[in-house]
């Protein structure tokens, strides 16, 4: 189905027509754009809206990407558009000292929540892209809903935008997005970032839709991973899908008369306000809070989102097996598991939480002794300060997902270690680990060897945890979240450049 199908009839939603009209509308009463103005595309915004009517309140949400986009976006004068997170539409305006944001938000019928978000993204692209197919489920009214949505947030950027304007789609939620503009649009400057990991042509193959999701990236003049190996498997996937040229050193492909650059771009996070924010009163204030609830002089730390892809369940049986080694270390050491609730109406989340939960309370009553506990788990979202004040008080991170596109808690907890001391257990299968290789680099899978690896880490000189930590705390200071955005945006407008 391509764009003028979804255009006919009922295949564009009531909901969505209302809000394209309305945006025609207001577009037109702006006043003309000059320069390049940054225009982010996302499925959710910076901002939520809660209640409706007199009694709305709008609040913007907590997340270290967003606040890099709103500054982007303030400092060059841009829009957001994104899904509300309900029904309603709504225009709203983020005045600033440099510049305005416009935020546009999409309202969504239940059905398009329940096909496009629950069904394609959570059930099919999201293990898809984790290399776990086994969690795949693939139906094709959720395709068919998929395309709807994204020839939505399509229609809307067309009615928004100017072809002076830079275009940034976010993620694989809309990976059509960027060829449904192009074809309204065929001049526009457009980028699309993947958040994700973009697994190995063989597991990507078995997505019925490979070809038409390709395509829609390939709308765009510049696509970012955030690792070099990412960025080879959609080379390859590109190559052997679609049969396309690809040049695999420069990193181009040629799409008919285009030529898509495709490139590493490792996200960071905003190092110096976690280093601030470590180092204050109350933050130092928690820490010995924390240390007298816990009672033990070592700490380790697993912070995640309670999702199936961050291996929680096999750290869990490594502690467990790391306990029954090294009784030395019964009474000496507690696991602290922070576990941020995610998606809890879905199956397969609250099978997650069970089994989880069974852990703890096996490891914790096999374990205990008088005045020791040897796990705490927290499922729950704490404040910034809150979270970083447990980054503080560990001695190690324990960060084991089975696939993550980067973890930026990794890097959350490096930032955070303005001592200079402390050791980082990663998983090799994040991101972060291609950029922190001075950290103690595990196979989760293998809860043996994670096991071992624990007790090693736990035994690493204090000299050699210092040096450990500088030398990744150097990289992070240097890959910041800023950076980033203006790494993205500025190649994205040389390739414009280059294409006039």
């Amino acid at each position: 189905m391509n764009v003028k199908d979804l255009t006919k009839g009922a295949a564009v939603s009531v909901t969505d027509s209302r809000v394209v009209e309305q945006a025609s509308v207001d577009s037109k009463l702006e006043s003309p754009r000059s320069a390049r103005r940054l225009v982010v595309i996302s499925n959710r915004a910076p901002i939520e809206v809660i209640g409706e009517g007199a009694s709305q309140v709008t609040r913007r949400t907590v997340g270290g990407v967003a606040n890099t986009f709103v500054r982007l976006l303030e400092n060059n004068g841009g829009l957001w558009i994104a899904w509300s997170g309900g029904h309603v539409a709504k225009r709203l305006t983020m005045p600033s000292q440099n510049a305005h944001l416009t935020v546009l938000l999409l309202g969504l019928a239940d059905r398009e929540v329940t096909h496009y978000y629950h069904g394609l993204c959570n059930r099919a692209l999201w293990p898809l892209m984790h290399l776990m197919p086994q969690r795949c489920h693939f139906d094709g009214l959720d395709w068919t809903y998929y395309q709807r949505v994204n020839s939505s947030f399509a229609h809307l950027v067309a009615a928004e935008t100017v072809l002076q304007d830079t275009v940034w789609v976010q993620d694989y939620h809309l990976a059509l997005v960027p060829s449904m503009v192009r074809q309204m649009r065929p001049g526009s400057t457009i980028g699309l970032f993947w958040h994700v990991p973009f697994p190995p042509e063989p597991i990507f193959r078995i997505f019925p839709w490979r070809a038409e999701l390709l395509r829609g990236m390939l709308g765009a003049d510049l696509i970012g991973f955030h690792t070099r190996s990412y960025t080879e498997e959609f080379l390859t996937a590109c190559e052997r899908l679609l049969r396309l040229k690809v040049d695999h050193e420069s990193g181009v492909i040629s799409v008919n008369d285009r030529r898509v650059r495709v490139r590493a771009f490792p996200l960071g996070i905003a190092a110096q306000d976690f280093a601030e924010l470590a180092a204050c009163e109350r933050v130092c204030q928690r820490i010995l809070e924390i240390h007298r609830a816990v009672g033990t002089p070592r700490i380790i730390l697993g912070v995640d989102r309670l999702d199936y892809t961050k291996g929680i369940p096999e750290r869990l049986r490594a502690f467990e097996q790391f306990l029954e080694r090294n009784s030395e270390y019964r009474g000496r050491v507690t696991m602290i598991q922070i576990a941020v609730p995610s998606r809890e109406r879905v199956p397969a989340y609250e099978q997650l939480r069970s089994r989880v939960e069974e852990l703890v309370g096996r490891i914790v009553g096999t374990f205990s002794t008088d005045g020791w506990v040897p796990l705490r788990y927290l499922h729950t979202r704490l404040d910034p300060e809150h979270l970083i004040a447990y980054y503080r008080a560990a001695e190690m991170a324990l960060l084991t997902p089975l696939r993550d596109g980067m973890n930026l808690v990794a890097k959350e907890f490096v930032a955070s270690r303005v001592d200079d001391d402390g050791v980082l257990v990663l998983s090799e299968f994040a991101g972060a680990a291609e950029e922190l290789t001075e950290a103690v680099l595990v196979n989760p899978y293998d809860v043996e060897a994670l096991a071992l690896k624990l007790k090693q880490a736990l035994e690493i000189p204090a000299a050699q945890r210092a040096a450990m930590m500088r030398a990744m705390r150097a990289k992070i200071n240097q890959n910041t979240l800023d950076r980033w955005g203006d790494a993205f945006v500025a190649e994205l407008n040389q390739s414009a450049c280059r294409a006039e």
